[in-house]
This record gives structure tokens, sequence and C-alpha cells, in this order.
């Protein structure tokens, strides 16, 4: 009997190390999942590259890629001191953005804008779910309150937006990113969202700090 039970164990242990194997070398010849090309769609997100005429983005959800950007497409910056959008030239210009900036393509890519109005967002922690923030706001425009409440609904975040804090009035202090932070914060919480141009959230801050 116990050699029995030692050659069944044995067997066991051979099937489950080639079935693991298996699993392994079939996991690494996954290819990985290739950007999503947009075409002629809209979409928003941080400069990655443009090469050859080949525009990529890093969206909240995914990689982002529109293919034959001709020199025709032109490209608009916003002015911060303007307040809008300023003409930056044509599509070669693309190759000049630093990595990690806000671009927005439009729809029928016509035309490429870089850059947005810088957003500072106050207001009281209701929830965090599925990296969605939803807040109540701070001294929002009557005209807003007016049609949507102080309900504030956040798309789903890009990963590794950082979170800061301020302890007891003391200054503010990085804790971590906002998919592992944000779950913890106790609803009530003051918060305050920074973000450059729709769903671009770059920054938040718990707490405040004494002045």
């Amino acid at each position: 009997m116990v050699s029995s039970s030692r050659n069944f164990v044995v067997t066991c242990g051979i099937v489950l190390g080639i079935a693991a194997i298996s699993w392994t070398l079939a996991t690494a010849q996954s290819p990985a999942a290739a950007p999503i090309d947009q075409q002629e769609k809209q979409n928003q997100g941080k400069f990655v590259s443009f090469k050859a005429g080949t525009l990529t983005l890093k969206g909240n959800y995914s990689g982002l890629v529109w293919h034959n950007i001709t020199e025709k497409i032109k490209v608009v910056h916003w002015d911060h001191a303007a307040g809008e959008y300023q003409p930056s030239g044509s599509a070669e210009v693309l190759g000049k953005i630093e990595p990690g900036s806000w671009v927005m393509v439009t729809a029928g890519r016509a035309p490429i804008r870089v850059g947005a109005r810088r957003e500072r967002i106050i207001g009281t922690f209701v929830s965090f779910k599925d990296d969605r923030l939803l807040m109540l706001g701070k001294n929002l425009p009557e005209a807003f309150t007016k049609r949507y409440g102080s309900n504030l609904h956040f798309n789903k975040f890009a990963e590794g937006v950082p979170v800061y804090e301020s302890v007891d009035g003391g200054d503010f202090k990085y804790v971590g990113i906002a998919e592992t932070i944000l779950p913890t914060v106790k609803e009530g919480t003051l918060l305050t969202v920074y973000g450059e141009g729709d769903d671009n959230n770059t920054r938040v801050e718990i707490g405040v700090p004494k002045k």
C-alpha cells in the first residue's frame, strides 16, 4: 500500500509538472495586447510617440494608435495665458512633443489638440469603486448644481495617478497611487483632484494643510 501511494503521488507530481510547464509556455508565447487602432475615431491620452505618420497615446484603458497622420492635419496647443487653443503647425510638430503630454485626437483627426485647460476640483469623498471616484463637490457653479446637483462622477482613473496627503494640517506628502489609496479613504474626507482636460486626472490631494 505504501509503495502504491508513493507511485500515485509521483505520477500526480509529474502530471502537474507537465501541466505547469505547458501553461507557462502557452503564456510566454501569447502575444501582448496590441494598441487599439482608432482610425478616424476621437480619443485622448498621454503622448507616447509619433513615428512614420503613426501617433501612439496611452489612454486610461489601453494603448491607442492612429496610422497615416499626414502633414495636412492641423495641430493646435492650449495656451494657458490666452485660455484657448492656438495654431501650432502641421503634423510634423507631433515629433517634438514630450512623452506624457496630454493629447486629444478629434473625430476625423482634424485638428489634433495638445494640452488642455488645467482643472482643480474640490469636494468630499463618497466612494471609489472600479477605479471610479464619486465626490460631493464644493463651491460648484450654481448653473452646474441646478442641472446636475453636487454629485461629481469621475470616469475610470488612469493607472498610477499619485496621491498626496496632509496629516494634521502638515505639508502634503506622497502616500501612494489612486487605485490602492482611494479605496481606504473615509466618507466625508476632503479631496482635491487636479487634472488637465477631460478625465486626465494628474494628482489627488487628501486633506488640507494649515495656512
